[in-house]
């Protein structure tokens, strides 16, 4: 038996970990993990700032799921400050965390390719992921830290000459995640290399407290956006998805539908987008209280905890909060 070090930095992983496995020939019999290797601190620097630079840092903890920061520390202040976000903004919202869902998949599917040895799906998926990077490029001015959220609403409104392209745009997206999920149940080389691969039996993960697209494909039923809806998402129709095969198919396959699901929301938003003011005015003075905040990212249930205490919170948004 060998033991090999995975990480801290490694090639094949964005996020921080180190696995020391050990291996029989090509089998792993055993690891040991260390999850979330380093620490950045983000808490104790969001203590130095104001609520609105808050929003800032938050949308840089991750690259890949930046609105769904923002968004969950916006709405846990707006909670605090009892601001009724206007619909609009809320649907805009709901389309920038949809868009980017899209992404997040998209990128997922192309990495796990190319992990399998697969490069022509890595290929496909991440041409195809420019469509939707162009799209909230097109919403927002950005393609990776959109800047949308504010407290009160959003920073930018969807201009009627926007909703064809995004319209059209999701369309496409649609018919290749399609394509997709034909490639991850017929595809030998696919299914050779995920089939009973990674198995994560539904009692393991509630145990091991799984949650997004792994534990869904896991057969367990729970999605933020469907069981403590938010934003838009109470007056939209769409289904959570899940698998009963507990294996890397299984959460490829859950991936691949939940495109679809993703492209169908889109599409409900733009053509149902209520009219409106697309943001309110948060006022000066926050109170002190604390509150749990939370939203369905693109790999989970991901919760924002913000608490103001008595003497700081008289002096309102011009100063931070303790997380």
């Amino acid at each position: 038996m060998v033991t090999i070090p995975i990480g801290p930095q490694h090639p094949a992983l964005k996020e921080p970990i180190n696995l020391m496995v050990t291996v029989d020939g090509e089998r792993i019999v055993d690891v040991d993990m260390r999850l979330g290797y380093n620490h950045r601190g983000i808490e104790k620097a969001a203590e130095q700032r104001t609520y609105i630079q808050n929003i800032y840092l938050t949308e840089r903890i991750c690259g890949i799921c930046s609105t769904a920061h923002t968004t969950t520390f916006c709405q846990g202040v707006e909670e605090l400050l009892s601001l009724e976000v206007p619909r609009r903004a809320l649907y805009i919202r709901t389309l920038v965390c949809e868009l980017e869902r899209i992404h997040s998949h998209l990128l997922w599917l192309g990495v796990a390719g190319h992990e399998l040895g697969f490069d022509t799906l890595f290929m496909y998926t991440w041409r195809d992921r420019e469509i939707v990077m162009d799209l909230l490029e097109i919403i927002s001015g950005n393609r990776v830290n959109y800047a949308m959220n504010t407290i009160g609403g959003v920073r930018r409104d969807i201009a009627d000459n926007m909703r064809t392209q995004i319209l059209e745009g999701v369309r496409q997206l649609a018919e290749r995640s399609r394509y997709y999920l034909q490639v991850a149940s017929s595809e030998v080389t696919f299914l050779r290399r995920t089939e009973k691969v990674g198995m994560l039996p539904k009692e393991k993960a509630q145990e091991l407290c799984a949650v997004g697209p792994t534990a869904r494909g896991s057969n367990i039923e729970y999605d933020v956006r469907k069981h403590d809806p938010y934003a838009a998402y109470p007056h939209l129709d769409f289904k959570v998805i899940t698998s009963d095969r507990g294996d890397v198919l299984g959460r490829t396959v859950v991936r691949a539908l939940e495109l679809i699901e993703s492209c169908n929301m889109c599409r409900q938003i733009i053509e149902e987008l209520p009219p409106g003011e697309t943001r309110v005015k948060a006022p000066r003075r926050v109170p002190a209280g604390e509150v749990v905040s939370k939203c369905e990212a693109p790999r989970g249930e991901l919760t924002h905890y913000i608490r103001v205490i008595p003497p700081i919170a008289h002096r309102g948004l011009r100063l931070g909060h303790p997380p």
